[in-house]
């Protein structure tokens, strides 16, 4: 798992950093020492599969709330909260939205943070699990769904965008969009989009995560704005 790890408290962060750090679940951990700098690392286009948050800040915003501003935009990044303020803050986690893994009260005992990490693990594998599987000169390709921005349809070949690359296949957009699941949307006749990678909805356009645009056409707008607001009701 990539896992990012955010406190405010240097030697905190170090310590938990250094206990994750050996944990087999693992592959990636990033340490940030302000909530602003873990939010640029996500809009700027960075996927953590969990990440692990102190809620105390000594700021107007808490880790609650910035859990519960960070699941709408990535709702299957979960999260593990974690305190030195047990009876200030048990009874609120679930206050707001949020994809809650865990809590751990520090200083963090180390068998319970495996298990939850254990948890995480698990839960990510089968969100991983779920891929879209293409040719391409032969060769079966498996692409994660959260991965995929869009699918865009130039004659009969399918261009699959995702964040890291595009890859090509000779298919139907009709048939493409009969494999994905609901929160891949047509908003025009040759684009596909998931809503989980969309940052607002314009007129004409939408505007994604990593600020590249798709078009809506006129037809498909009232449909479009409709489905895109109540999918983004459903993961508050």
């Amino acid at each position: 798992m990539r896992i990012a790890i955010c406190d405010d408290e240097k030697g905190a962060l170090d310590s938990l950093r250094a206990m994750v750090e050996t944990s087999r679940f693992a592959n990636q951990v990033h340490g940030f020492l302000s909530l602003e700098k873990l939010w640029d690392a996500i809009e700027f286009g960075t996927h953590f599969d969990l990440v692990m948050l102190d809620i105390e800040w000594n700021l107007p915003h808490n880790g609650i709330d910035f859990a519960s501003k960070l699941f709408p935009v990535t709702p299957n990044t979960q999260v593990i909260y974690v305190t030195g303020y047990n009876d200030r803050f048990s009874q609120k986690i679930f206050l707001k939205p949020a994809n809650i893994c865990g809590y751990l009260v520090k200083p963090v005992q180390e068998e319970l943070l495996s298990q939850l990490l254990s948890k995480a693990w698990k839960t990510a594998e089968e969100w991983e699990e779920q891929k879209l599987l293409i040719q391409q000169k032969g060769v079966l390709h498996a692409i994660p769904l959260r991965k995929i921005y869009y699918l865009e349809s130039r004659g009969h070949q399918i261009t699959v965008h995702t964040l890291e690359e595009r890859t090509l296949c000779y298919d139907r957009l009709e048939s493409m969009k009969e494999r994905l699941p609901e929160n891949f949307l047509q908003c025009h006749k040759s684009y596909l989009v998931n809503l989980d990678n969309v940052r607002r909805i314009e007129r004409n356009r939408m505007i994604l995560k990593n600020e590249e645009e798709v078009p809506i056409s006129k037809s498909r707008y009232a449909q479009t704005r409709s489905a895109y607001f109540r999918y983004a009701g459903e993961t508050l």
